[in-house]
């Protein structure tokens, strides 16, 4: 029996299947960018951050892809030369996919944002009542505040009322400013000036 002879639906499925053929470069196109799009939407890649609008583009080339996906699939199961349990649960899995790109989805199964980072204390437990807790908390500073964090703070403890707050403020300034300026917060002061940890 000739071409023109066969089963109407059977030359639809094989024209079909000839268009997704030639279409075949687009939807791997479509499926790397919407896979590049999930990612760089999620938060900053290399420093830059994609506008929020962007979140809606992964799931709509997704989107696209699967629809034309789902037609090729449907279209091999047709012809009886693609297993129709496998291809729908490949069609399935995308529809699943495709819910989880979704910005909703995503946003609720993100998880929580990260905890703010806690309040730094140190210069609050600096000029504490207690002198015991400002010593600690100066002694402390000469350990974390290796980038002048502290300074003025740690300057400030040198005119402390107790001596042992004004021993350690200045052994903890000599650790980070690895020298010695004395018990003049002047001096310290200047010195912390100089490498542009106080203005």
């Amino acid at each position: 029996m000739g071409e023109s002879a066969a089963d109407p639906r059977r030359l639809r499925v094989r024209a079909g299947l000839a268009f997704v053929q030639v279409l075949r470069p687009a939807l791997y196109a479509l499926l790397v960018l919407s896979a590049l799009f999930t990612f760089w939407s999620g938060g900053p890649v290399a420093g830059r951050t994609l506008p929020a609008w962007t979140q809606s583009v992964a799931p709509t080339l997704f989107g696209i892809f699967l629809a034309i996906f789902a037609v090729y699939r449907f279209a091999l199961m047709r012809a009886k030369k693609y297993p129709a349990a496998t291809g729908l649960f490949q069609v399935g899995l995308g529809a699943l996919i495709w819910v989880l790109l979704l910005p909703s989805a995503r946003h609720r199964i993100a998880p929580p944002s990260q905890v703010p980072s806690q309040v730094d204390e140190l210069p609050a437990l600096m000029t504490s009542p207690d002198p015991r807790v400002r010593a600690i908390a100066v002694e402390l500073a000469g350990y974390r505040g290796a980038d002048g964090r502290y300074a003025r703070e740690m300057i400030d403890r040198l005119d402390d009322a107790d001596a042992a707050v004004r021993e350690r403020a200045r052994a903890a300034l000599a650790r980070i400013f690895k020298t010695d300026a004395g018990a003049s917060p002047e001096a310290w002061s200047e010195l912390a000036r100089s490498r542009g940890w106080l203005r």
